[in-house]
Order: structure tokens, then C-alpha cells, then sequence
């Protein structure tokens, strides 16, 4: 997709692997000031020097989105560095996974930790919370912005032995409903994208390629999409980064003119 994004803000959690460093690189390629947020390390910084030895304008924050001083930070650093914000991505999340839960060998909810339970719940659900309340301000002073969530498939929310990922997830996504009722009269549009499946991210890299995985760039063109003025004015909408092109063909929408 042809757009010029040079002046346009974009702040990403879970912004240092798979979908979301994905995005970022594709936003930063088009000319955007991307921010990448991840806990600190040298992952993050990584990412950074990776995508700035390309040119691009990409700055690392340290944050954990599930804390509230830590956000604030965050915040606090694109009011002063920024001074605005023109699209806010809430990505980071964890997998079952990456608690210890292989994903060919699920486990019934009683056997579930309650430590494991709470911190799937904690990021995926309570961070976009947290992160969207310390963020989205910005936007709503500036009188416009983009609110973008990554989400799952239906099918993922209430599959056996997706607890607490599943659930965690379909939370966040009516919780998202409700923002963008409560929002669209503040000129910020929020929009919900998913993958339509499983992509070869931290979610699953740790286990062989195999047919029918996604590449983690699987919602590049659709960001880009929401990130472009061809976006004005939509808001209330899921979008799937694997059935994007029949998406635009349904809604009339050319992103090549």
C-alpha cells in the first residue's frame, strides 16, 4: 500500500517480535515515528537498533502494561517527546505458551495455577485497559487519533483448553465495543484486527514451521490500511489480516488508487 505516513505518531506494545515488531517496520518504512513498548532488555533494544540501521525513526520504551506507573511513564514520554499521538496499538499479549503451557498439550482449567491464570489475564485484558486509559487522552484532546487492538478468533475464545487466553481475550474485545461507543464522538476511531489464525510469532515460534501458519507480517497491509487517510472516519470494525483483501472487496475500498 502507497501512503506517505512522514509526521504521523504510532505507539506499539508488544512492539519488539512478531506482530508487533512487524507493524512497526511496516509503519516506519512509510515514514512514520514509530515507538515500539516491551518490557526492557536486550530484545527491545534490539528490535530498535535493527529497524533504525534501516532508517527508520523508531524509539524503545521499557514498559510493562500491566503496570500502571510504568504506562504513565510511557505517557508521559510521548506527551513531552511527541506532543501528540496519532495511533495507539495495544498487541502485547501472552500465550499459553509462554506460561509453560505447550499448545499440543493443553490443560483442563482445574489444573490451571491461579499465578498463570492471572498473569494471561493481567496482559492481555487488564493491560489494554491500562495502557488505553493513559494513552487514548492524548487522542481525545487532539480531538482525533487511532485506537487499534489485536485480538483473536472467535473460535480461540472458547476452545478447550484456551483457558485463561481465551477468555482473556473475549473480554478485552467487548471491552473494546463498549470504547468505541464511548469514543466516537471524539473524533478517535477504534477498529479490532486479528490474524485469522495462528502466525509464527512468540505465540508459537518455539515449535516447527508448518502448513497453514501465518507470517508474522500478516497484519502489515492492514495497519498500514488503518493507519491511512482511506481509514477516515471507520471505526466499530474487525478486521482479519488473512481475509483482508475480500474485506476491502466487500466494503468497496481500493487502496491501490
Amino acid at each position: 500500500m502507497d501512503v506517505n505516513l512522514k509526521g504521523f505518531n504510532a505507539f506499539i506494545t508488544g512492539g519488539s517480535s512478531g506482530l508487533g515488531y512487524e507493524m512497526a517496520k511496516a509503519l516506519a518504512s512509510h515514514g512514520a515515528t514509530v515507538a515500539i513498548a516491551a518490557r526492557g532488555g536486550e530484545k527491545l533494544d534490539g528490535a530498535r537498533e535493527e529497524l533504525c540501521s534501516k532508517g527508520f525513526d523508531v524509539h524503545a520504551i521499557a514498559m510493562d502494561v500491566r503496570s500502571e506507573s510504568s504506562v504513565s511513564d510511557a505517557a508521559a514520554w510521548v506527551e513531552k517527546n511527541w506532543g501528540r499521538l496519532d495511533m495507539l496499538v495495544n498487541n502485547a499479549g501472552l500465550g499459553m505458551s509462554s506460561v509453560g503451557i505447550p499448545r499440543n498439550k493443553p490443560v483442563p482449567f482445574y489444573e490451571i495455577p491461579v499465578p498463570v491464570f492471572n498473569s494471561i489475564v493481567e496482559t492481555n485484558f487488564i493491560g489494554y485497559f491500562i495502557v488505553s486509559r493513559a494513552l487514548v487522552p492524548i487522542m481525545v484532546r487532539q480531538g482525533s487519533g487511532r485506537l487499534v487492538n489485536v485480538s483473536t478468533s472467535i473460535p480461540t475464545m472458547t476452545a478447550k483448553g484456551q483457558i485463561p487466553y481465551g477468555p482473556a481475550r473475549a473480554a478485552a474485545e467487548a471491552m473494546v465495543t463498549i470504547m468505541t461507543e464511548e469514543l466516537k464522538d471524539t473524533g478517535v476511531m477504534v477498529n479490532i484486527i486479528l490474524p485469522g489464525g495462528a502466525a509464527y510469532t512468540g505465540f508459537n515460534n518455539h515449535l516447527p514451521r508448518r502448513p497453514g501458519l501465518l507470517e508474522p507480517d500478516i497484519l502489515n497491509e492492514v495497519i498500514l490500511f488503518l493507519a491511512s487517510p482511506k481509514s477516515d472516519g471507520m471505526y466499530g470494525e474487525r478486521i482479519i489480516g488473512k481475509e483482508f483483501d475480500q474485506w476491502l472487496k466487500e466494503k468497496g475500498i481500493d487502496i491501490t488508487a
